[in-house]
């Protein structure tokens, strides 16, 4: 395994460049001085245009999770590939777990049959480490892997299947001859501000408690991480090469789920904003557990405390760690984008 670190000039490799997280990628790895090269599902999508403005230096090419064709072309010439895309958990997305599994093998193969790739770095998801667990398990950290995925909605199982094969495709030596290396970063749930003008999956679920589409909050516990600091661990971890063959989890601040909605009731009850901040008792879920998988995919962490430990604190220094901080910067994200507008 080479011991080559990230100089300035190196070619990296962006997948799902249009994306919340993605784009804060390309715009560190800009200012670092690094050739950026992003993917898009289609060069002809009109979001190509504003992000071009956004980012420029940035080149796009053309590669879909769920085609094969693209994806060598892409990591040509690239020494450090970021593999950030996955379908989101949104209405619009279908077969998530599929597109999830069938990217990462494109991606991986591609990086791993490269000349040129020294090292990858994929997105995974605290959702691959703290779910599914028995309920009396309360302390997590990267040795642990979700369970019973196939129970979980189709976001949260996609995470865990995606990952696991991008681990198996790494530890195959016929897969991998050449011993590149491989990190996985894990993140938690993801706020701050966006970059691009089309939201995602953690600003939509502000939006849906500013808006009071969230009569009854789930009782658990919530870890989060500010999309700037997540952006630059990526970076941090993909340089240093202590953390090749390790995952790790990405979290600024910890509380509850409803501390999201008193942040806003907080500091935009001025605005209008005033959601509920009543919580769920666990009999109410218990019932639905059984019949729906978004329910049944966080039921074993209703009511209880689950703490995040990371094996690896020396990785990354966090410089958005407030949970205040991140769902203000959140919501005045949104406002900012019009998204949602003030009631009062």
């Amino acid at each position: 395994m080479t011991s080559e670190q990230m100089q300035p000039g190196d070619l990296c490799l962006v997948t799902g460049g249009s994306g919340f997280l993605a784009s804060w990628i390309e715009k560190y790895l800009l200012e670092g001085g690094y050739k950026v090269r992003g993917t898009v599902r289609s060069l002809q999508d009109k979001k190509l245009e504003t992000l071009r403005d956004l980012l420029p230096g940035v080149e796009f090419v053309e590669a879909d999770l769920r085609e094969e064709r693209g994806w060598t072309s892409a990591v040509e010439g690239c020494k450090w590939v970021f593999h950030v895309a996955t379908p989101q958990a949104t209405k619009y997305e279908k077969n998530r777990t599929s597109g999830a599994l069938s990217g990462t093998k494109y991606v991986m193969a591609a990086a791993l049959a490269s000349n040129t790739v020294k090292k990858i770095v994929v997105t995974s998801s605290e959702a691959a480490i703290a779910y599914g667990h028995p309920r009396s398990k309360s302390d997590f950290s990267e040795d642990d892997w979700s369970i019973g995925v196939d129970k979980f909605e189709d976001y949260m199982q996609s995470k865990t299947v995606a990952e696991k094969k991008a681990w198996e495709m790494a530890n195959d030596t016929s897969q991998n001859p050449q011993n590149i290396a491989l990190s996985t970063i894990n993140p938690a749930l993801v706020l701050g501000p966006t970059l691009v003008p089309w939201s995602r999956f953690s600003l939509i679920t502000i939006q849906d408690i500013a808006q009071g589409r969230m009569p009854l909050l789930p009782n658990m516990s919530l870890h989060v991480v500010d999309v700037r600091d997540c952006a630059r661990m990526h970076i941090a971890i993909m340089h240093d090469r202590s953390t090749d063959g390790h995952r790790h989890l990405s979290f600024g601040a910890s509380g509850k789920f409803v501390d999201l909605a008193i942040a806003i009731r907080t500091d935009y009850a001025d605005r209008g904003f005033k959601p509920s901040t009543s919580v769920a008792p666990w009999w109410v879920l218990w019932l639905p557990s059984f019949f729906s998988k978004d329910v049944a995919t966080i039921y074993s962490r209703i009511g209880n405390v689950q703490s995040y430990r990371t094996k690896y604190p020396e990785v990354y220094k966090y410089e958005f760690t407030s949970f205040r901080d991140m769902v203000r910067a959140s919501m005045d994200s949104i406002l900012e984008h019009k998204w949602i507008n003030p009631k009062v």
